[in-house]
């Protein structure tokens, strides 16, 4: 704080809580530690990434967590922030791919230029960073991308170093498409957040690995399966996964000797908990209130449970639940997209996620059930795969099936 005061002052903070009034809730029982960096000094930005503090900046996708991805300190501090578990592995954003891999593979440079910059991450293995363990969750593989957003463009260029960064969130919340949202999450941290636009495309990259002769996708992202097999001209594999996360993670601690303790429990981890790739528990993008997908589908039906329509927010596709639920006007409700635009839907996801979990008086949210969407009236659907992705996680996994005013639990 000592070497950029302006950017902790109360007139600073106070001039962005004013700007995302809207947007921002604060517990008065917290103290605001963060720092808001404008774009005017991506210069200071750059510093305090090589002084191993943390910097939250935009990327096309959401709002990454950014530390010095050469720093084992730094890395590590991105877990401690998030509360983060070890074993799940973090992304690494470069200005240039050459910077990474001592052993470039050879359709490296052809998937850069087809993909690069933009929302593909490519897991890897062989890389020039010391930091490899922690990086990769032990599986020595690296996810790595060149961003497609000129502010993160002009902060890797100006910092020259390789930034490690996830979401920049809490772990398993919601991912962050603005400058509020991260200030949301961490007003009580040191964490220098770079005030910038929204996120163009609403949800995170799509991550690739190459296995053999075949490209296998470890997460759904903006980047539709069916874009990537076009551009590639073969198959693509999806791997999907849904952990469950069971609230469990490696406490990591400040002094050195804990922190050899941290790292040699890595290297020892058992390989069987470590993530390929982020985005694989099942409890993910998750508001901080409970959220159901509907359904109408009559599937495995359980018991009926007691559900206030007065005191839940309806996040909707088209008008399909508008339509169907009785009393649906006594409910705060949002529409994905009235005009069934997947785009505008991703888009607008995890605005709409965390805009329901900030209405007064809400205790769930009820989500559109993207599986029964009928392709022929939607545009861009290409990118229902990432959106169903998205919200089965972030009500991990929970639907509820709708019928003549009642609702019931789905087995």
């Amino acid at each position: 704080m000592e070497n950029f005061p302006q950017l902790y002052s109360k007139e600073r903070i106070q001039q962005f809580i004013t700007k995302y009034k809207d947007l921002i809730q604060l517990d008065p029982l917290k103290e605001i530690h963060c720092g808001i960096i404008h774009l005017d000094e991506l210069h200071i930005a750059a510093q305090l990434l090589h002084q191993g503090e943390l910097v939250a900046f935009p990327t096309e996708t959401v709002y990454g967590l950014g530390a010095n991805a050469k720093n084992a300190q730094a890395i590590l501090n991105i877990f401690k922030a998030k509360r983060r578990p070890l074993s799940d592995p973090l992304i690494v954003h470069v200005h240039d791919k050459n910077n990474i891999y001592t052993d470039k593979p050879d359709f490296l440079d052809s998937f850069a230029e087809l993909f690069w910059p933009g929302p593909f991450t490519i897991v890897l293995k062989s890389t020039q960073l010391e930091t490899t363990e922690i990086l990769s969750a032990g599986t020595g593989s690296i996810g790595i991308r060149i961003p497609n957003h000129k502010v993160a463009l002009e902060l890797l260029e100006k910092a020259n170093l390789p930034i490690a960064a996830p979401s920049a969130n809490l772990f398993t919340h919601i991912s962050p498409t603005s400058a509020a949202h991260v200030f949301n999450d961490f007003y009580d941290q040191r964490v220098h957040i770079i005030d910038a636009d929204r996120s163009d495309n609403g949800i995170e990259s799509t991550v690739i690995k190459p296995l053999g002769n075949e490209l296998h996708i470890l997460r759904l992202g903006s980047l539709a399966k069916e874009t990537i097999m076009q551009k590639i001209g073969q198959s693509v594999q999806l791997k999907h996964f849904a952990i469950k996360y069971e609230n469990k993670y490696m406490q990591i601690e400040e002094n050195e000797e804990e922190l050899e303790k941290e790292l040699e429990n890595l290297q020892n981890l058992d390989r069987k908990n470590s993530m390929e790739a982020p985005g694989q528990f099942l409890k993910h993008y998750s508001a901080r209130i409970n959220s159901f997908i509907v359904t109408f589908q009559q599937i495995n039906i359980g018991q009926e449970i007691d559900l206030d329509l007065k005191e839940s927010v309806i996040i909707d596709f088209g008008q399909e639940l508008r339509n169907r639920i009785v009393n649906i006007d006594e409910t705060k409700y949002k529409s994905l997209s009235i005009n069934y635009d997947a785009k505008e839907a991703m888009f607008n996801l995890y605005d709409s996620l965390r805009w329901a979990e900030l209405q007064q008086g809400a205790k769930q949210i009820l989500l559109y059930d993207f599986d029964t969407v009928i392709n022929q009236k939607v545009q861009h659907d290409e990118n229902i795969l990432s959106i169903q992705d998205k919200i089965f996680r972030s009500a991990s996994g929970q639907k509820i099936y709708y019928k003549d005013n009642k609702f019931y639990l789905c087995q």
